[in-house]
């Protein structure tokens, strides 16, 4: 079965790509801006998150929060994105399960993506 990553990017350009890659390698995706709620999240019962850390002017580490608090979302690992110098702090605050600086390579995306749902990649 395919693994589900969820994306959550307010850049559009951004989301295509990080979809057409992801895609490329087997997953399952769902791109969206921001969600309207976190029964959006629950609806698509994703394998791994990407959050941009600015998600139209609100911190995306508050979203992350939120499904970490969650109880049928707080296993879901929770990848960050940011062009944020201090994005590792970021991460590790939101209890994220890794973070991606900006600009990305793709590689990365799916290298770290493929970790995350294999459950190798924890910083908090």
């Amino acid at each position: 079965m395919k693994k589900k990553v969820l994306v959550i990017e307010n850049d559009q350009d951004i989301r295509h790509i990080v979809v057409f890659v992801l895609e490329e390698e087997g997953f399952t995706t769902l791109s969206i801006a921001e969600p309207e709620n976190l029964e959006d999240i629950l609806q698509f019962k994703p394998d791994v998150i990407l959050i941009d850390e600015f998600i139209n002017n609100r911190p995306g580490h508050r979203l992350c929060l939120k499904i970490k608090q969650v109880k049928q979302l707080k296993e879901i690992p929770v990848i960050v994105l940011s062009t944020a110098n201090n994005i590792e702090l970021i991460a590790t605050e939101c209890k994220a399960n890794d973070y991606i600086r900006k600009p990305f390579d793709l590689k990365e995306i799916v290298d770290k993506v493929v970790r995350v749902v294999n459950n190798q990649s924890l910083i908090y």
